[in-house]
């Protein structure tokens, strides 16, 4: 049988008591109706999983009492995807299955062909609702960290703000010359730890955009034949890097 599992943003440590919130001790009882002496596993994030048994249900919360700790694997690769936001549904996903596939940040732009055109004090909101539903995808699975989730910012700031280190690859339909797999199976690359990925909006990136981004340092890079959907292409490139790169993970040392 499969252990629930919960998130507890605060500091953990075996042989303590904690309280759940509220609408995730209505989870625990209504949901997956769990009683008193009930396992669960709990993470705040920090690369540990605690094991946790149910002591007490009340009207406040669920109090759960940490048993023991184990450190969970951690990635071999770090990746920052740069997400140009396509229409809202859209975006929900990407940053569900993108947490699945191991992205670390996730940035999300306005390009010039981005459909959405927020108010400034939308913003916030937007980000606040993704940073929600990658803790989920965390809780789901099985993840030790959360990805975070950056502020909504311009394309060029964007590359301004991306990380230094590390490859910068931008996929785009128009590149006839060089595919993904073979930079990253370049022997010169080989040692590439950190990854900056940036995905365009549903029309693409425009040629000004693409020249802008390897001023910056981006490679161009085609993802084959087909074009690809916005939410297509993002879950293709990590699933890509992880298959080319994510190798085996080892354990957290946290």
């Amino acid at each position: 049988m499969t252990i629930p599992r919960l998130y507890l943003p605060r500091p953990l440590e075996t042989g303590a008591v904690c309280t759940t919130a509220a609408d995730q001790a209505r989870y625990l009882k209504t949901v997956l109706r769990m009683r008193e002496g009930d396992p669960l596993l709990i993470f705040n994030g920090t690369g540990w999983e605690y094991e946790a048994v149910i002591q007490r249900q009340t009207a406040d919360g669920t109090e759960l009492e940490i048993t023991g700790r184990r450190a969970l694997p951690a990635a071999e690769i770090h990746v920052t995807l740069c997400q140009a936001v396509p229409k809202v549904e859209k975006m929900d996903g990407i940053i569900r299955h993108a947490t699945e596939l191991g992205a670390e940040r996730i940035v999300p732009f306005l390009a010039e062909r981005s459909v959405p055109r927020w108010q400034s004090e939308q913003l916030p909101r937007k980000r606040e609702r993704w940073q929600k539903i990658a803790v989920e995808a965390s809780r789901q699975c099985g993840r030790p960290d959360i990805p975070e989730i950056g502020e909504i910012v311009t394309f060029e700031r964007m590359l301004r703000d991306v990380p230094e280190s590390g490859l910068r690859l931008i996929p785009w339909e128009e590149e006839t010359k060089t595919g993904i797999c073979e930079i990253l199976r370049d022997p010169a690359r080989s040692g590439m730890k950190e990854f900056v990925l940036a995905i365009g909006p549903e029309g693409g990136f425009s040629a000004g955009e693409i020249e802008l981004a390897r001023q910056a340092g981006f490679l161009s890079v085609s993802l084959g034949k087909r074009v690809l959907r916005v939410e297509t292409a993002s879950l293709a490139v990590l699933a890509i890097l992880q298959y080319e790169r994510g190798g085996r993970e080892t354990e957290s040392t946290v």
